[in-house]
């Protein structure tokens, strides 16, 4: 019995199906395999990390890398010379205002120091968790390791 009569796609050997028969009905030409656009997985790396580094720029920590890592996946995916896509752009974005917070976070943070240590009852506080967490009072690290005191 031949395999090919009457507009069937089957070929002789191994009874499988010839997608490339174009004489058949279900010609498959328009259903061709596509293979995914180059740098997309560089584009939705940069949209993660973009978005982590923004939900975690209060922890300081892990929004500085967060967001280095953004930028860097954002620029390899775009280094091709290709048009920026909206994923890409993103997590560019995103990843700039991770960094952005969390470098304004420590800059504010030093800056603010000195001032709040003035305050008797932040003092206390500070000094508080320091013992619980080294053992030692934030104001005896300083002076020990800077020669730094906050007098009142």
């Amino acid at each position: 019995m031949d395999n090919n009569q009457n507009g069937s796609n089957w070929n002789d050997h191994n009874g499988q199906r010839d997608r490339w028969n174009s004489s058949s009905s279900d010609s498959s030409y328009y259903n061709q395999p596509t293979h995914r656009p180059y740098g997309q997985a560089f584009s939705v790396a940069s949209a993660v990390c973009g978005l982590l580094s923004m939900t975690t720029s209060c922890t300081i920590v892990l929004s500085l890398p967060l967001g280095a890592l953004g930028i860097l996946f954002a620029v390899l995916a775009h280094r091709a010379k290709k048009k920026m896509n909206s994923t890409c752009g993103t997590g560019l974005i995103l990843s700039c205002v991770g960094l952005t917070t969390a470098v304004s976070m420590i800059v504010y943070s030093f800056v603010m120091l000195p001032s709040l240590m003035q305050n008797a009852t932040f003092r206390n506080q500070v000094n508080a968790v320091s013992q619980q967490l080294y053992g030692m009072d934030f104001d005896e690290f300083m002076e020990g390791a800077y020669g730094y005191s906050f007098d009142d």
